[in-house]
């Protein structure tokens, strides 16, 4: 066990403060540090996305605790309880109703996420035939189609296996397999299958493989603490947990070195600079990553205690972290990636707004094609369009000051086809605003 400490301890030392300077490094960049200037301006995320996401993202927490629980029944559980006040059929049995109940949600977040995505794709309101549509005619609908079909046939060799105990192992390895072929689907809808070839593909398999050895641990901790082993006597459990808790311990640290290996190559791949940390991908990314640094210090703590102490509690605690994370990846994959908009976008201007009446002057465009603006705001918005080459890398930046004296608001913005990609705001008299987007080769 030693031997795996040490190096999840190096990497977690490594990665840790890397993802804080990511997240400070981003945040200075998105808001151009200025002394007269204020923090950039939140870009929002539509109610719709918002929905999408979050439906999304319980399909994904019910796919990767039902890998994860009958991986941990079948890798940690099983080859563990020889204890005799453990009702070993029972505790199993209950861990196959919650695999059924997994299942459920993973038929009810379908029916949730696909009219909503159908709706905001198509724009459309909702129909019979448009729901129709996204079911059998989208690579959205096959996928969850898929994902039921896996889900029940992993949830029956499970439950098959735990009721007929003198068959071979072999069952529930069969059921680790449907688990693992399950997580397959969720890589599928990923940003990774999108960036085509072996290595992104495979990379995000591996990531939702050992959040489901984790978090189907914790899952398992949970229903059983809350469960049969809660009316144990003191000393038997506790025994348990010496045994169950040291053998989950090695699973859960190497799975972590592998989610913190996936993770940084997935940023790599995904954030192409810490400006991109400004769009609303980048936004989602950094709370994921906030809750996550949380989340590895509890179970830290657990892998210190091996079961002892508050044990329960901090593993409940994990399990709503898991959660969150779960809400915020889903929408993660929903969200265009932060260099989408780098890369798609063939329309660019700076659009400035704020209080009617105030004046201001400034300059926009690219580093060879500056352009100067004079103007008092209006009651709207005014947009200046930025003429970049396709096919050439060009920051796109825009630096903007009040003229006149007054609290009146000054927004600035860069909009690459009709997405806002950056953005700042001062409300300060005589104040500046400089916003800049690292435009990539392609849009």
């Amino acid at each position: 066990m030693e031997l795996l400490v040490r190096p999840i301890t190096i990497l977690g030392s490594v990665s840790i403060p890397m993802l804080a300077a990511v997240w400070f490094a981003g945040t200075a960049s998105a808001q151009g540090v200025h002394e007269h200037g204020s923090p950039s301006t939140p870009i929002a995320i539509s109610a719709q996305e918002l929905a999408v996401g979050l439906a999304h993202g319980a399909a994904l927490g019910a796919t990767v605790f039902l890998a994860g629980l009958v991986a941990f029944v079948t890798l940690v559980w099983l080859p563990i309880i020889r204890i005799k006040e453990v009702d070993r059929a029972g505790t199993v049995d209950l861990c196959c109703r919650w695999m059924w109940a997994l299942v459920g949600l993973l038929i009810a977040a379908g029916l949730i996420e696909l009219p909503l995505y159908a709706v905001h794709a198509s724009g459309n309101a909702l129909s019979p035939g448009l729901l129709v549509e996204a079911v059998f005619e989208t690579r959205v609908g096959h996928l969850w189609i898929e994902r039921i079909v896996l889900g029940i046939l992993t949830a029956t060799a499970a439950t098959y296996a735990a009721q007929r105990p003198w068959r071979p192992a072999y069952w529930w390895g069969v059921a680790v397999v449907g688990g693992a072929l399950l997580l397959v689907t969720l890589t599928q809808q990923s940003h990774a299958a999108a960036e085509g070839g072996l290595l992104p593909f495979a990379a995000d398999w591996l990531h939702v493989v050992a959040a489901s050895l984790w978090m189907g641990g914790l899952l398992g901790f949970s229903i059983l603490l809350l469960g049969p082993l809660r009316a144990m006597p003191t000393e038997a459990r506790t025994k348990l947990l010496g045994r169950v808790v040291p053998r989950f311990s090695k699973a859960a640290t190497i799975a972590v070195m592998t989610l913190i290996v996936t993770g940084l190559y997935a940023i790599l791949l995904h954030v192409p600079s810490f400006s991109a940390l400004a769009t609303p991908y980048g936004n989602a990314l950094v709370v994921k990553l906030e809750i996550l640094v949380v989340l590895l210090i509890a179970g830290a703590l657990n892998l210190i205690g091996r079961g002892q102490g508050p044990f329960a509690q901090t593993v409940s605690f994990e399990l709503l972290l898991a959660i969150l994370i779960f809400a915020v990846t889903g929408l993660l994959t929903t969200l265009p990636p932060a260099d989408a908009a780098q890369e798609a976008a063939s329309n660019v201007a700076v659009r400035v707004s704020g209080t009617p009446g105030t004046h201001y002057s400034g300059t926009y465009g690219t580093s060879d094609r500056a352009r100067t603006a004079n103007n008092i705001l209006g009651t709207g918005f005014t947009e200046y369009e930025v003429t970049v080459e396709d096919g050439v890398s060009r920051e796109v930046s825009a630096a903007f000051r009040k003229t006149q004296p007054g609290e009146g608001l000054l927004r600035v913005e860069i909009v690459a086809d009709g997405m806002v990609v950056a953005g700042r705001e001062t409300s300060e008299e005589l104040g500046t605003v400089d916003v800049s987007w690292p435009r990539k080769p392609g849009g």
